[in-house]
């Protein structure tokens, strides 16, 4: 599998990411409106994935100890090519330069393939939460800590 190359992206790349967005989702998908509010805002870090195979948003809040990868999406045809891993590693890259502690996200409970991939990648269930989505299905709060654990706070909570 070849290496893939992840950048910071900007408002410039707003067509590249809508395009990834409205190709991986079918439901759950963020308006362009939002996209572009959220690339202008500066809260939330963007990285782009070989120039359209994938993107990842990550929201930082000022003080705060843990990053939230808000939306990773990873273009159809680019699929099982390394794409999502390398954007994580990017955001934990730069969670750690922030001094964050850990990244946290969502994910619908019957999403079995980004469950799996969130899993290989270091993350743990933090909590189920009932009807989280429109459609009444739940999501899995899923964790990744960002630093060794001291060994009394060590947790085995597998996601499936």
């Amino acid at each position: 599998m070849e290496a893939v190359a992840v950048r910071e992206a900007g408002p410039g790349d707003l067509p590249a990411i809508d395009a990834i967005e409205a190709a991986s989702f079918d439901r759950d998908r963020f308006p362009r409106r939002n996209l572009a509010r959220m690339l202008k805002g500066g809260r939330t870090r963007f990285f782009l994935a070989d120039e359209g195979a994938g993107y990842l948003a990550l929201s930082l809040r000022r003080g705060g100890s843990t990053g939230r990868i808000y939306s990773l999406a990873v273009h159809p045809d680019a699929r099982g090519r390394g794409a999502a891993s390398a954007l994580i590693a990017a955001a934990r890259k730069l969670a750690l330069c922030e001094g964050l502690r850990a990244l946290r996200l969502e994910v619908r409970e019957s999403n079995l393939a980004a469950r799996r991939l969130y899993e290989r990648e270091g993350f743990c269930l933090r909590e189920r939460r009932q009807a989280y989505y429109e459609d009444g299905e739940a999501a899995l709060q899923l964790e990744a800590l960002l630093e060794p654990l001291e060994p009394a706070r060590t947790r085995e909570t597998p996601i499936s």
